[in-house]
């Protein structure tokens, strides 16, 4: 049952990435029904969901730390699969803002809930094979989103818009949404009857922890928190800016529309994503096995390495393919970090703060990363080039600009985490 929960929280993660990523894929039906600017769009994707997953992510994440995840985790998977679906029914940029709105704060819980189930679930020697897992679940989601969207936008093509009381019209768009809002409604119901909440181990209090001695343990670590939350929120902002426009990318400049490029970048990213995982939790375990302390960041920096010139030159390329080439290239390197990445807070952090730090780490992720990213390459397209054909290099130019500023935080953040790994001495399982 170890490993059966573990797949069966990752599929929570792929669910959850379809739901959030989906509307990648129809940013230009909704951007031309509503009349919008890449920007307003942009705050869709990004904002929306990013303002309100920050708004609920610690108060849930206090709740994760003392309460029944396995609850808490079905309850708000219901919750945001019913608002992807009320995503379906906006008639207005407010409405598809708000109904984004309850999607992030939905999505805020998993996070926190999924990862301190699986810290207690698995042993540390298995931590970086069990987050590979849980990560493939999140890029599987990412990568189905595209998929499920590119055949349902082909399946639905040509569809007459439905007419519905109160002024609601069902266009294409709409029914995309609706139609991936309800299966996590059936795997919220298969999660609350297969698994059980795991024991949580190498616990020191009961109950939620008071917010003052988790900043007191923040504040008297912060050498080691610090310069890894700012890598991490770095490389979730260039991760998340060129993962949302990467399919307006290929429609505005190769003409691929999303009933094409959907399925292949969708394809591309569930083989991309095994391969690059794979590799990145094979090298962390062996790190450990060497006895290294900074195993897993080192992992992370190398992954960072590679990728950044990969990630500049594929908007650069003068066809679809080499540019699909480059991006699965890309692909593998940036997923090699993940293993590494997820497990190096686990193995820090307490385990009755898990919940909590594991809050401020995915704000890093989602709510700077997922805010930020998508709205700056619209910025620079609108403001910069004012020209939305020359989406290509404003991709390229906001990774050469952000890339190496992860590369070096990653590097900075090595030394201060193989410390406190060797001074925390959590050689012992758990």
């Amino acid at each position: 049952m170890v490993w059966y929960s573990v797949v069966l929280i990752a599929l929570v993660s792929t669910m959850s990435n379809i739901d959030r990523g989906i509307i990648n894929l129809l940013v230009q039906p909704i951007k031309a029904d509503l009349a919008l600017s890449d920007t307003s769009v942009s705050l869709l994707v990004g904002f929306a969901f990013s303002f309100f997953y920050m708004l609920c992510g610690l108060p849930m994440a206090r709740v994760a730390d003392a309460g029944n995840r396995k609850i808490i985790l079905t309850s708000a998977l219901a919750i945001w699969s019913c608002a992807t679906a009320l995503c379906g029914l906006a008639q207005s940029f407010w409405q598809l803002f708000a109904a984004r709105g309850l999607v992030g704060g939905g999505e805020s819980v998993k996070g926190p809930c999924s990862m301190s189930m699986i810290s207690d679930i698995v042993p540390r020697h298995h931590m970086p094979r069990a987050f590979a897992i849980y990560q493939l679940g999140i890029n599987a989601g990412q990568g189905g989103a595209l998929i499920i969207g590119g055949f349902l936008i082909a399946w639905l093509a040509g569809m007459p818009p439905i007419e519905l009381p109160a002024g609601i019209v069902i266009k294409e768009w709409h029914a995309v949404f609706l139609l991936c809002g309800f299966p996590g409604l059936l795997l919220a119901l298969l999660m609350l009857l297969t698994i059980k909440e795991p024991v949580r181990r190498g616990r020191k209090v009961r109950g939620s922890v008071p917010i003052k001695d988790v900043v007191k343990f923040f504040g008297s670590n912060w050498r080691i928190y610090l310069p890894l939350l700012l890598s991490i929120a770095i490389a979730s902002i260039e991760s998340f800016g060129m993962i949302v426009w990467r399919p307006a990318f290929f429609e505005r400049s190769f003409g691929w529309g999303p009933e094409v490029v959907g399925p292949l970048l969708g394809t591309m990213m569930l083989i991309s994503t095994p391969i690059g995982l794979g590799i990145g939790a094979f090298i962390a375990e062996h790190f450990v096995r060497q006895g290294r302390n900074d195993a897993m960041l080192r992992v992370v920096f190398l992954s960072h390495v590679v990728a950044l010139p990969l990630a500049i030159a594929m908007p650069l390329m003068p066809n679809p393919w080499m540019a699909f080439g480059m991006g699965f290239l890309a692909s593998v390197a940036a997923s090699m970090a993940a293993p590494g990445q997820n497990s190096a807070f686990q193995i820090i952090t307490p385990n009755e703060m898990r919940g909590q730090i594991n809050a401020v780490y995915l704000f890093s992720i989602s709510v700077i990363g997922g805010g930020l990213g998508p709205t700056a390459i619209a910025l620079i397209t609108d403001f910069v080039f004012e020209d939305e054909n020359m989406l290509r290099y404003a991709m390229a130019l906001f990774v050469a600009i952000v890339g190496p500023i992860g590369v070096l935080l990653t590097w900075l953040a090595m030394k201060p985490y193989g410390e406190a790994v060797r001074r925390f001495d959590l050689e012992s399982p758990g």
